[in-house]
């Protein structure tokens, strides 16, 4: 059974629908060249004719023979050599008549003496024109050349008619519209060769979609990234932003129009995103400043068909991921915070119910008198000297979590802390004190040596100057010998064993930097190490 289903024009391929559309355009734009063109050529071709055969009807109407035998009446002197002239010249007739349009000539000897047909004589015999006409003789159809015959005196006495069959015209020209044909058809051929090869070459760069489809994930691309908070750039190999979404002109300020197709050292001549088009390795994570604003991102090639072609960006404003990073710091040091309470006041419990069951009342009261009176005395110097909650938080967290590890922490009583200028986060002052205290709790657990009493961490923050100084000291296994401090502030690089390592001191560093301040790692003489951090507080300029 046949199978007649119809299909509709968007079911065939990008290729066919290619293919149909430009041959059929083709073969309609050589039709009417085609016929243009035959129409053109026949109307010259008639044109050339009629022309043809008037210049030859002036020739005869000068010469003595036709004017003779017009004065004299008698045919018989022209008949005969009129109609070898005519075979010589290929024209269907040659016609002599008199003022009253009686043939005097003709190709046929029988219509000789009778009345010439086609009625266009009257501008010659009456009014002495010469000039072509077309029109229906005897013998069909005809473009012919007509002109007046004058005698000595000047007056009209006959006309010659000189004509090609329109018939005769008609055949020469078919010749050339096959012709006409058979290119087209060749055209046509050629045609659709071209236009399958432009398919398939055009569907292989939109990676073998179909145009439809191809708008479609182009629309549901740009949507997609008009919704997404991260903002997205990317460049072509050249270094030419060649897309960028909403939210990365409103991170950096920039219009999309300004940005497209320029530049990306026009736009944002601190970028070195066109770094990695050289070096070939992605970036993830890096601390920037973009126009003014401190973002983080990450950095990736852009690769077809094992060619590198570009690269994207997307980053998000850093303030956005340090107030993520400030809730989980606080979150994690109110937990050590409450894990250190906890086990420190077990064991004071336990302690306590010891000397309840031994009857020791006053050492309980002592006791408890004394825990009451260092907590408080920690949390009152804490309020004083640090005014921003998040750091004295961190210094008491930290406290607790010392004494958890046996150890201990000691803020220096000199040290003071009051309102932060706007510039400085209070964010990363916590990473850079946190990141200090942990490195120096780790050092000192590291030396198995040590006693108990040396197993101190002394903390000093201060900013009675143009600076913010963050000192960390501690009496553990000093710095690493291998390693010179720019190696340690290197991301990925540690002294300590195990993954997730080689970050702390390397967002210090950033952070630092950032600030246009100072890191200082200096090793102790006897043993441990002394790390300090230089913060300005006057605002400068972020590279």
């Amino acid at each position: 059974m046949p199978n007649n289903k119809l299909y509709k024009w968007s079911e065939f391929s990008f290729r066919r629908r290619l293919l149909v559309i430009m041959t059929f355009s083709g073969l309609i734009q050589l039709l009417i060249l085609s016929a243009a063109g035959f129409i053109y050529l026949k109307d010259w071709q008639s044109q050339d004719s009629g022309n043809k055969a008037l210049g030859v009807a002036k020739f005869l109407a000068a010469t003595p023979m036709v004017n003779n035998a017009l004065q004299q009446q008698n045919p018989q002197l022209i008949q005969n050599e009129i109609e070898v002239l005519r075979s010589s010249i290929n024209a269907a007739f040659i016609v002599v008549g008199d003022i009253n349009g009686i043939r005097y000539s003709h190709p046929i000897a029988e219509r000789v003496g009778l009345k010439m047909q086609g009625g266009d004589n009257d501008n010659a015999l009456i009014d002495g024109l010469s000039y072509v006409s077309y029109a229906k003789g005897s013998l069909g159809n005809s473009v012919r050349g007509k002109t007046p015959v004058y005698d000595p005196a000047g007056n009209i006495i006959g006309v010659v008619s000189v004509g090609y069959l329109v018939t005769t015209i008609d055949d020469k020209v078919y010749h050339f519209l096959f012709f006409l044909i058979a290119m087209a058809l060749l055209v046509v051929l050629a045609n659709a060769l071209i236009s399958n090869f432009t398919a398939r070459r055009f569907q292989n760069a939109i990676l073998g979609f179909e145009p439809e489809e191809f708008g479609r994930l182009y629309m549901e691309l740009q949507v997609t990234l008009s919704t997404i908070k991260e903002g997205i750039i990317s460049i072509d190999k050249n270094s030419y932003v060649t897309s960028i979404n909403h939210s990365a002109c409103q991170i950096l300020n920039l219009k999309s129009e300004q940005v497209l197709h320029q530049s990306l050292k026009s736009v944002l001549p601190e970028s070195d995103l066109t770094d990695i088009l050289l070096t070939n390795n992605p970036e993830n994570d890096i601390d920037i400043i973009l126009n003014g604003q401190a973002i983080i991102a990450n950095r990736q090639l852009i690769i077809v068909e094992g060619e590198v072609v570009g690269a994207v960006s997307s980053f998000r404003l850093k303030n956005e991921i340090t107030e993520l990073t400030k809730q989980l710091s606080q979150i994690r040091e109110y937990a050590d915070l409450l894990r250190s309470q906890t086990h420190e006041h077990r064991n004071k419990l336990n302690t306590i119910s010891g000397l309840i069951q031994l009857g020791k009342k006053a050492e309980v009261l002592r006791l408890i008198g004394q825990e009451t009176e260092r907590y408080q005395y920690l949390i009152q110097f804490l309020r004083e000297a640090i005014l921003e909650p998040i750091i004295a938080g961190v210094l008491l967290g930290k406290s607790e979590r010392a004494r958890e590890l046996g150890l201990v922490l000691d803020i220096d009583d000199g040290s003071r802390l009051l309102a932060l200028s706007e510039h400085i986060r209070p964010e990363d002052l916590v990473t850079i004190l946190g990141n200090f205290i942990d490195n120096a709790f780790e050092a000192c657990l590291s030396a198995l040596v040590l006693n108990k009493q040396d197993k101190k961490v002394s903390v000093s923050i201060t900013d009675y100057g143009e600076e913010i100084i963050i000192e960390v000291e501690d009496n553990g296994c000093g710095l690493p010998q291998q390693f010179k401090q720019q190696r340690l502030i290197q991301k990925n690089v540690s002294s300590k064993p195990g993954k997730h390592r080689g970050v702390g001191l390397y967002l210090v560093d950033q952070i630092i930097t950032q600030y246009k301040g100072q890191l200082i790692m200096e090793g102790k003489d006897s043993k441990g190490a002394r790390v300090t951090a230089y913060i300005p507080k006057i605002l400068q300029k972020v590279r």
